[in-house]
């Protein structure tokens, strides 16, 4: 299989996930952790997919891609750098 369908699973797996959220009631703590526990997991396995896979064979395909690759590595890198700031938190990333 290759990173592209590896990518398109990961996005309809979270799109599902937010869905259950969305659909878990507003008192049911325990269910929206688990499902929020699943897409911090799913998207941390999206996030190696296009950093080992997808982004060197975007960069190699098209060097004018490169700055768009370093945003998106910069920005999955700051999701990962506040979530170990403040485990168990809401993430707030800032807004630019």
């Amino acid at each position: 299989m290759d990173g592209i369908v590896l990518l398109k699973e990961d996005h309809k797996t979270v799109e599902k996930l937010f869905k259950q959220f969305e659909k878990a009631g507003d008192s049911d703590h325990a269910e929206k952790r688990a499902l929020a526990d699943k897409v911090i997991e799913e998207l941390t396995t999206h996030t190696w997919i296009e950093e080992s896979v997808f982004y060197p064979a975007a960069r190699e395909a098209d060097p004018d891609t490169k700055d768009h690759v370093l945003e998106s590595i910069e920005e999955h890198h700051v999701v990962l750098a506040a979530k170990k700031n403040a485990p168990g938190e809401p993430l707030a990333v800032p807004s630019a």
